[in-house]
């Protein structure tokens, strides 16, 4: 049913639009066009992130709907970058990233529905969406208000691995910035009147590990500044520390972890410390089991794969929906090398990945 020259032209016309946030309208301009021509209703949010929604065919149009996601953006501009077609994969001519994270997913997406389309298969209700500013901090997601959304159950190509892979955990996670506050005093002639807080940062990150943890969490110091010159004992001094765990009870484990840490220096070298929390994610879990990976293993199924599961660390759009309440599940795209210019879309992984999106249209 795929068509997989069309599908190869969709990737290439959409990975030649450069799309890093906030310059996604002119590719939403152009999915919006292939949506609205098989008959979906779309509309765009304040955020200009794209839901549509596809009636279902008469005999089928109760059943329930599925949701299909991928996000529009990459992680960095890709203006002028060519494709370019070398053993049996599309790779960028090297000036960028290619942006097949996620563009392979929205061509397969779009690609699904035009071949549905095209031969008049029945077909239960669908909705699309196309996020923006996922790259840069999941702003289309958050933004997005799930309350519109018909479907109970989301699909998100959107990871590396093979297509057929479907993803049954991603981090909890949070950036916090910890202030430490001692005192000033000159280097020289009166350092034991000072308190250095450049120290107590020292004292604080020798107190713990850092890095993989465990098999479910890693943890890192990411910035630390402070001080104001080589003859005055640093009054002040900040550092900038994450941890993520796909188990939420040691993520929290974690950070508590460092906190405790940073309190036992200031307390031992006489200062004071403050908090600040930058940012976060909530995680997500789910088992073979339920409804939802049970559903994409059978989509799977239905193209020939057999599918296969794993855990990631890094986060997605599926992470701010799952924390919105509209149940989400991650799957592999097939994508090699992404964020470097080396990155590389094997064709026949995209033509997979349409298949599999087709058969999750279907309720297959």
């Amino acid at each position: 049913m795929i068509k997989t020259a069309r599908l190869l032209e969709t990737f290439l016309t959409i990975l030649r639009m450069n799309s890093f946030h906030p310059d996604e309208a002119q590719i939403m301009e152009m999915l919006s066009g292939k949506l609205k021509s098989v008959g979906m209703m779309v509309t765009q949010d304040r955020t200009h992130n794209l839901l549509a929604f596809w009636p279902g065919t008469v005999d089928v149009a109760d059943a329930d709907p599925v949701l299909l996601c991928a996000h529009v953006d990459t992680v960095r501009p890709t203006m002028g970058m060519e494709p370019v077609l070398r053993d049996g994969s599309i790779f960028s001519d090297g000036s960028s990233v290619l942006g097949a994270d996620d563009k392979a997913a929205v061509a397969a997406i779009v690609e699904a529905a035009e071949a549905i389309s095209e031969a008049s298969v029945s077909h239960p209700p669908v909705e699309v969406l196309f996020t923006v500013g996922e790259d840069v901090g999941h702003i289309g997601s958050k933004a997005f208000d799930v309350a519109p959304v018909r479907s109970k159950l989301a699909f998100i190509p959107d990871s590396g691995g093979p297509v057929g892979q479907i993803i049954l955990g991603s981090p909890w996670a949070q950036n916090v910035q910890v202030s430490f506050h001692g005192r000033a005093a000159h280097a020289g002639i009166e350092p034991e009147n000072g308190r250095n807080a450049l120290g107590m940062v020292a004292r604080a990150i020798d107190g713990l590990p850092w890095g993989r943890l465990d098999e479910d969490s890693t943890s890192n110091v990411g910035v630390v500044t402070g001080g104001e010159a080589a003859n005055i004992v640093a009054p002040h001094a900040q550092m900038v520390f994450q941890v993520r765990s796909i188990d939420k009870g040691k993520y929290q484990q974690y950070v508590d972890d460092v906190l405790r840490a940073c309190n036992r220096a200031v307390t031992e070298l006489d200062g004071r410390v403050e908090h600040e929390i930058l940012s976060g994610m909530s995680g997500f879990r789910f088992t073979k089991s339920d409804t939802i990976v049970e559903r994409a293993a059978s989509a799977i199924r239905a193209t020939g794969l057999e599918p296969s599961y794993a855990v990631s660390c890094g986060g997605s759009d599926a992470n701010e929906l799952n924390a919105k309440g509209l149940t989400t599940v991650v799957l592999s795209v097939g994508y090699e090398d992404i964020h470097s210019v080396e990155e590389s879309m094997p064709i026949e992984e995209l033509n997979r990945l349409a298949d599999v999106c087709a058969a999750l249209m279907l309720g297959k």
